[in-house]
């Protein structure tokens, strides 16, 4: 008896002593997100442009036709096409190419304007941050003749450090 007794009092000591579980828990808080520093827009605008700087951008005034430059947080490029051109991406047909590691998408619309029907075309470039955008529009008769233009424009678009 007396050794039940003392197996009975060494497993009530030893219990004591056993590994304590660790619990863990998560917590749904975040750390702040650093996002890099928006690249610089690189674009030759003609020497008559007169800028107007806006909220969301830059608009140039040029003869006949005008340029906005615009910078806009990276995500949805169905959502970028649709706040420039007022289409939806599945109206419109758009070219995606990649120019020195990031992906470039390019399209052309015709709409019905304030002052008569306009021609507009539209490059992105998406660096995986942001979307840089340049929007060029103009009176849908002159549009031939502003074809060069408009071609001379976005072949020189790109970004800078």
């Amino acid at each position: 008896m007396k050794t039940i007794c003392v197996l009975l009092a060494v497993m009530a000591l030893l219990t004591g002593c056993a590994a304590a579980e660790t619990f863990e828990t998560i917590a749904d808080v975040y750390g702040e997100q650093n996002m890099p520093e928006a690249k610089q827009v690189v674009l030759a605008i003609p020497e008559n442009a007169q800028a107007v700087v806006g909220s969301s951008g830059t608009l140039y005034l040029c003869d006949g036709y005008e340029i906005t430059v615009e910078t806009l947080s990276s995500g949805d490029i169905n959502e970028t096409l649709r706040q420039l051109t007022g289409f939806e991406s599945d109206e419109l047909t758009v070219m995606e190419t990649a120019q020195m590691g990031l992906n470039r998408y390019e399209c052309v619309w015709t709409a019905a304007g304030e002052g008569g029907d306009v021609v507009g075309c539209a490059a992105i470039l998406d660096d995986g941050s942001y979307h840089y955008c340049v929007t060029v529009m103009g009176n849908a008769e002159d549009g031939a003749k502003l074809q060069e233009n408009y071609r001379q424009l976005l072949a020189g678009f790109s970004t800078g450090p």
